[in-house]
């Protein structure tokens, strides 16, 4: 391949990186736009815009109309503009997300054709939680456990994992589809958050078979189960017997001093039913003395915890200046 043709791919992986990660301050330099002419145009049109995808899950208007402008306003002084660029522009400056829902996509080492996609709403509460928003902050946290989880695949390997604290379901998504596991429930104690978790496992897993019980929906496979439960850390005598993970798992859900208690209470639980449980605990710290207040928690619960070194392994994209902390949690020897 010629040195001109890589530069070129190269340019349009960029782009196409730049769009799903939804970052409009990109920057061209004119030897850039010679490279994207008509068929340049197409390429990038058919991985994003007009892609399957992106059709059936756009993301935000607004972040599609800034995009669109700013890339238009680049080629139009030097290069006939594809057709679908104006036509993208009219379609995203109509866009109303509904209910106040959008789509985001994650790339999964940088590949287009490995994608984890998720629901979530532009608002900052809905119906008293936060729970179906992923904020651009405290999200690394999901992005940091989520990349640690796939470069340890083997952890997770035939185990039947439970997510405290789900959210919009990014990470145990993200390991449900990529890891060996067994099984992987999500959990929440809010009722909308539940309802977004099932429609991005439908999302991700359109092949899987839906059941429903009284208090479970579940997803399968033919050796997968994804299933969605409500779980109150406050009300955990309630909880079924027939729940006994192997591994739990738990992003950025150590940020209130009053959930500490009920939250070792709950590890606790799960220790009770499998000894050789082992947690996971991924937080961005966003205040040292609430931290600090947890690590004291789970020493009163007589729990043992330990500090995972965590580096960036390059399959899911994440900020790697936060302060982080990824923990390994399990029941103290007696």
């Amino acid at each position: 391949m010629a040195t001109k043709e890589i530069e070129s791919n190269l340019l349009c992986k960029r782009l196409i990186h730049h769009f799903y990660s939804r970052n409009h301050n990109f920057c061209l330099e004119p030897k850039d736009i010679e490279e994207m002419n008509w068929d340049w145009q197409k390429e990038f049109l058919d991985s994003t815009f007009n892609s399957k995808l992106i059709q059936k899950y756009p993301l935000s208007g607004q972040f599609s109309r800034l995009f669109l402008k700013k890339l238009i306003q680049h080629l139009e002084p030097h290069q006939e503009v594809h057709d679908d660029f104006y036509a993208q522009l009219c379609t995203a400056m109509n866009i109303i997300n509904k209910d106040g829902f959008s789509y985001q996509h994650y790339l999964v080492e940088n590949d287009i054709n490995n994608i984890i996609t998720i629901k979530e709403t532009r608002n900052m509460v809905v119906n008293g939680t936060t729970g179906l928003k992923t904020w651009e902050f405290f999200f690394q946290a999901a992005l940091m456990l989520s990349d640690w989880a796939l470069a340890k695949q083997e952890i997770f390997s035939e185990k039947n994992v439970l997510e405290l604290g789900s959210g919009v379901g990014f990470t145990g998504i993200t390991i449900g589809k990529l890891c060996d596991i067994k099984s992987l429930m999500f959990t929440d104690c809010h009722d909308d958050v539940l309802k977004t978790i099932c429609e991005n496992v439908k999302i991700n897993f359109p092949d899987f078979v839906q059941e429903e019980t009284q208090d479970v929906t579940s997803y399968k496979s033919e050796n997968k189960c994804l299933s969605i439960m409500k779980l109150d850390w406050n009300s955990v005598d309630n909880l079924p017997d027939n729940i006994v993970p192997d591994i739990l798992i738990g992003a950025d859900i150590v940020y209130d001093p009053s959930i500490l208690v009920p939250l070792c209470n709950v590890i606790q639980t799960f220790c009770k039913r499998n000894s050789n449980l082992v947690v996971y605990i991924a937080s961005v710290i966003r205040n040292e003395a609430t931290f600090a207040s947890f690590l004291k928690t789970l020493d009163d619960a007589q729990l043992q915890y330990e500090r995972v070194e965590v580096k960036k392994s390059g399959y899911i994209e994440w900020d790697d200046c936060i302060n982080k902390c990824l923990l390994k949690i399990i029941e103290k020897s007696t």
